[in-house]
């Protein structure tokens, strides 16, 4: 799959993701690096335990042989199932609080 298709996907999932666990207002922005794609997504309202989830989501380091198989069962899963795959495509995700705002930063590498 192409790397602007990936970006695409982790993109449409992750934000799926915090809508259907409510949040109402979310704002969200790619950088794109040589390399390297920066996801930034911003909102309010986030609950405990969705942040909770998150976190231990994005313990699971990225799987690069997921790559080629896990991007053919995205949408056909509910969205915790599909966060999972997501979290197993990026190399990282860090958070952080900003005027009563959750920032998420996701970050992706890119192949060679």
């Amino acid at each position: 799959m192409e790397e602007n298709q990936k970006i695409s996907k982790i993109l449409e999932e992750f934000t799926l993701f915090l809508l259907e666990e409510g949040i109402e207002c979310l704002s969200m922005k790619i950088k794109k690096y040589p390399k390297k794609v920066s996801f930034i997504f911003e909102c309010e309202k986030i609950t405990t335990d969705t942040m909770h989830f998150l976190k231990q989501q994005f313990k699971i380091k990225r799987q690069e042989s997921i790559e080629m198989y896990g991007w053919e069962l995205l949408g056909y899963g509910d969205s915790e199932s599909e966060i999972c795959l997501i979290s197993t495509l990026v190399n990282f995700m860090t958070y952080y609080e900003k005027d009563g705002k959750i920032l998420f930063n996701l970050v992706r590498y890119e192949e060679n």
